[in-house]
Formats: structure tokens, C-alpha cells, sequence
């Protein structure tokens, strides 16, 4: 947390800067904001107060951890504060979100859409209406973010590219939905917010630097770098799945050859298991090898290792020793779970081996939903995420 500002400039960043301590470490108690920020508790408890009297955080039950003398009273925010709406796409459908800060999903709508072929007015359609169904009566709603498979400029809220929805693409989306709303509306990558919502709910609180890894029919990866989920300069970067790992591999749907994705995704695996003989190939997962037992691990472990090759390329370039995956290798639990990190570390540079610890997300499918919701805290609190 950031040194706060001298008295007589207390006001709107210092509360953010509290904010964002809740959002690194979770609940604490004024004197753990107090040693974070370096300074004494009485200047803590001025600007917890505003955070107070406007119901933004509440507190909890006396934390009674074994210490001597008085037990601190963690702060965390009120269980409706913070509102806003979370939307992500599904295949056949819009999903909405009412989200408080705390993570809690207080409200839910989903409105059946094909979006795949759906067009840029149906899909600002459907957007709408699931939003609308979920906003609550009498409350303050800060805003809506949306989270894209594609490409997006985060600046302008535009879509670049999206081979998953193209009805979205170039079509002003953002701006069409905060007309409809009279709302502020937040656009980025599915994969980026995913790493927010881990960072801001999951198994990257706290954590400085690690990569959020969706795997399945693509990969898609998120970056939080010193404590800031990196997009670029306009959003126009990460597509970390479409890096060459193959010399002369075969062609990618992005156009390219050899990329990551053509061989640590489903497509991949499921052509292997159909070569290998296993049964029911086009329905494989990491969970159904599992099943399989020693029939399907010499595919486990290939899998594993081919998805190694991407992993261990950042861990050496970037230093993302924390890998927190999702999607399909959820399945297959702790088996999967330990041999991908033991062929990231057999990938990784010596001195970085032993630092390498490879999670299974809780959140999973919830995270980059969450990490909508996310946007819209940040922006709203000038958080540094």
C-alpha cells in the first residue's frame, strides 16, 4: 500500500488508497492499515470513517487469533456495497450479474442468444435486457463491465476482433449499451478479467505477479505484473496462445503455424486420442483421462507437458511463478494439477524451479465474470489494477 498524502490532502485518493489495500490483502483492521500505509492509526481512522458513514465497509466480528490485549475488528466492505453488473457470453446465450464488492453474486439473468451469429444489434439487445433484469430498485449501481473473447481497445470500450462473437466487432457496443442504461459501461478481454478477478477475489490476492491460464477449445492467459493486470498500451496485446512453441507446426486458426494453442488445447487432444484408439475421442477431457487411469495417462502427460511449454515461457520471461489455471485441467484435480507443475519446472530456469507452484482456480468459470465486476471497481475507486 502507498505512503498516504499529508493531512490537508486527505480526501478522495486516500480512501482509494484504503480501497486498494482491501483489494491486495482482503479484511483488515485499522491497525493493519495503519502498518501498511505508515502512518498512525488515528490518521486511518479519520479516513475509515468517511468509508463508514457512507456504508462502503462495515465491521466484522472481533478477530480472536490467540494475540494479547484487545482483538482488532476486521474491516470489509457492507454485503451491498459496491454494486454493479458483471456480463459475460456464452454460445447460446448473455449472462448477467449483480456483483457487491465482496464478490458475491446477489442477482443472476441469463437471456438465450445464439452469439456466435448473432448481430451487433442483437447482441446490444440481449445485453440490455440482462442487464436490466438484474439492476435493483432504490440502490446505486456504479457501472457495468463487460468481458469479450477477442480483442479489445480499453480506452475506447471498442471491439477489435472476436472469432467468438463477431457480431460485436466494430460495433460500439459500450457505447450503445451506456446510452441504453444511462450507466457507465466497461469493456475488456475475457482472460484479463479473469486475472482481475482472481486478484481481486481469488488465488492472486495478494500475490505481486502471477498469470490466470484458461485452457480448453482455446488459451487464453492474463497477466498481473507488480501488482497491475497488464494490457499494453490500448488493450491490443496478450493473445499469448497464438506464440509460436513449434517450428514448422501445424497452421492455427489465427493464421499463424505452431502456435501454443494447436497443441495444449481440446482440438489437440482429442485428435490424439482418436489417433491413440481411446474411447469416445471427440468427448475427451482432462477429467476423462483421468477416468481412464493408466490407459489415458501417457496422453495426461503430454498434455500436461505441452501446456508446460507456454507456462515455462512466462515463468523465465516474466517471472509468474504463482499459475492459476482454469477450465478444462480443473477437472482432473490434483493429478493434472501436479503434473503440469512438475513439467513447468522440469521447463524452467534452475533458480526458478522451486518457486513455481501451479493452482487450481476456485473461482474457475465465476472468475472473469468477477473480474468484471472488477473493472468497474477499479475505475470507479482509482484503484492501481
Amino acid at each position: 500500500m502507498p505512503v498516504l498524502l499529508t493531512t490537508h490532502l486527505i480526501g478522495d485518493l486516500n480512501r482509494s488508497r484504503v480501497l486498494q489495500a482491501f483489494c491486495d490483502h482482503g479484511p483488515l483492521s485499522r491497525a493493519d492499515l495503519a502498518r501498511l500505509a505508515g502512518v498512525p492509526r488515528a490518521t486511518i481512522g479519520a479516513i475509515v470513517q468517511t468509508l463508514l458513514d457512507a456504508g462502503l465497509v462495515e465491521e466484522q466480528a472481533p478477530d480472536r487469533d490467540g494475540r494479547v490485549g484487545k482483538p482488532g475488528r476486521p474491516l470489509w466492505f457492507g454485503p451491498r456495497a459496491g454494486l454493479s453488473v458483471a456480463v459475460g457470453f456464452q454460445a447460446d446465450a448473455v449472462r448477467a450479474s449483480l456483483v457487491s464488492a465482496r464478490g458475491e453474486r446477489l442477482a443472476e439473468s441469463r437471456v438465450g442468444l445464439t452469439t456466435p451469429t448473432a448481430s451487433g444489434r442483437q447482441l446490444l439487445g440481449a445485453l440490455t435486457k440482462a442487464v436490466r433484469a438484474v439492476l435493483p430498485e432504490g440502490e446505486e449501481v456504479l457501472g457495468v463491465g463487460v468481458v469479450v473473447p477477442g480483442v479489445c481497445d480499453t480506452a475506447t470500450g471498442e471491439v477489435i476482433g472476436s472469432g467468438q462473437i463477431p457480431g460485436a466487432v466494430g460495433t460500439g457496443l459500450a457505447t450503445g449499451l451506456a446510452t441504453a442504461l444511462g450507466l457507465p459501461v466497461l469493456v475488456d478481454n475475457d482472460a484479463r478479467a479473469q486475472a482481475l478477478g482472481e486478484k481481486w477475489f481469488g488465488d492472486g490476492r495478494g500475490v505481486p505477479s502471477f498469470a490466470s491460464v484458461q485452457t480448453g477449445d482455446g488459451l487464453g492467459v492474463g497477466l498481473v505484473l507488480g501488482g497491475h493486470v497488464f494490457r499494453g498500451e490500448d488493450g491490443r496485446v496478450g493473445e499469448l496462445g497464438h506464440t509460436a512453441v513449434v517450428p514448422d507446426g501445424d497452421p492455427c486458426r489465427c493464421g499463424l503455424s505452431g502456435c501454443w494453442e494447436t497443441v495444449a488445447t481440446l482440438r489437440w487432444l482429442r485428435a490424439s486420442a482418436a489417433a491413440l484408439g481411446l474411447p469416445d475421442p471427440d468427448r475427451t477431457t482432462t477429467a476423462s483421462l483421468v477416468a481412464l487411469g493408466a490407459a489415458g495417462e501417457p496422453l495426461l502427460e503430454r498434455y500436461a507437458d505441452h501446456l508446460a511449454l507456454g507456462l515455462a515461457n512466462l515463468v523465465n520471461l516474466l517471472g509468474t511463478r504463482r499459475l492459476v489455471l482454469h477450465g478444462d485441467v480443473v477437472g482432473g484435480g490434483e493429478q493434472m494439477r501436479a503434473r503440469v507443475e512438475t513439467a513447468v519446472r522440469a521447463r524452467s530456469l534452475g533458480h526458478l524451479q522451486e518457486d513455481v507452484v501451479v493452482t487450481l482456480s476456485a473461482l474457475d468459470a465465476d472468475a472473469a465474470l468477477l473480474g468484471a465486476a472488477g473493472l468497474v471497481l477499479s475505475e470507479t475507486f482509482r484503484l492501481a489494477v
